[in-house]
């Protein structure tokens, strides 16, 4: 009797992949700068907006190392002396603010999430791997109507170390070509995946470059083709 196996797995980071908007990065700011001084306070924000404009590589100083929004607050806030603590809280009234639609407006690409339909469709499972911790998660994901689009959460992955035992787990013993990464950290959502073979699609939204992968766009919607490509050539076998 034949047994259908390797079904193919696409794991998909949430923060700048799965949805997007710069709301949530500017209320992290304004959370960590509160307890600065005001012309601390000016420079930590200001240098946040500039990171949003031209990226990390662009702004260079203090910024150069930052691969996102959330590292750009969590450099500059340090810088300015802030503890881990302080921007711990920061982050968690952040990802409250995060469940009210009026007031951090965000957006699921309506591409990515209609090709998700159709790749579940076809069988391909869909994981959503993120370093956010599990509270308050199940609330967010519900407010952006994600539930429907995904086989399985992974929360406090720990990328990318988390990321390399997940990619093992789903792997479970089939060639890693049935396995495709995105997101939008070359390091934490990509870099793993290609030690393995794994099809690779990168979220380069700012032009750094960090690494290679079998797409690079600055948008999800550029990279919507490739994924399509590499579920139709990954169709689940059956085994004997």
């Amino acid at each position: 009797m034949a047994e259908t196996a390797s079904h193919p797995v696409l794991i998909t980071d949430f923060d700048g992949t799965l949805y997007r908007g710069d709301a949530p990065i500017r209320h992290y700011a304004e959370q960590a700068a509160r307890p600065l001084a005001s012309a601390a306070r000016a420079e930590l924000l200001g240098g946040v907006e500039e990171f949003l404009e031209i990226g990390a590589k662009a702004a260079g100083g203090a910024l150069a190392g930052a691969i996102d929004g959330w590292e750009a607050v969590a450099v500059l806030g340090r810088r300015a002396g802030l503890a881990t603590e302080e921007l711990n809280r920061a982050f968690a009234a952040t990802r409250e603010l995060m469940l009210d639609a009026v007031r951090c407006p965000l957006e699921v690409p309506a591409g990515y999430a209609e090709l998700i339909t159709e790749l579940r469709a076809s069988g391909v499972r869909v994981v959503l791997a993120t370093n956010s911790p599990a509270a308050g998660l199940q609330a967010l994901l519900d407010r952006l109507e994600l539930p429907p689009l995904l086989d399985a959460v992974v929360s406090g992955t720990g990328k990318p170390e988390g990321l390399r035992r997940l990619l093992h787990e789903e792997r479970a013993g089939a060639e890693a070509g049935r396995l495709c990464v995105i997101g939008d950290h070359w390091r934490n959502d990509i870099e793993p995946g290609r030690e393995i073979g794994a099809h690779s699609a990168y979220i380069d939204r700012f032009g750094r470059a960090d690494g290679p992968a079998d797409a690079i766009a600055p948008t999800v919607e550029g990279l919507l083709d490739s994924i399509r490509t590499w579920a139709a050539s990954r169709a689940p076998i059956e085994r004997n």
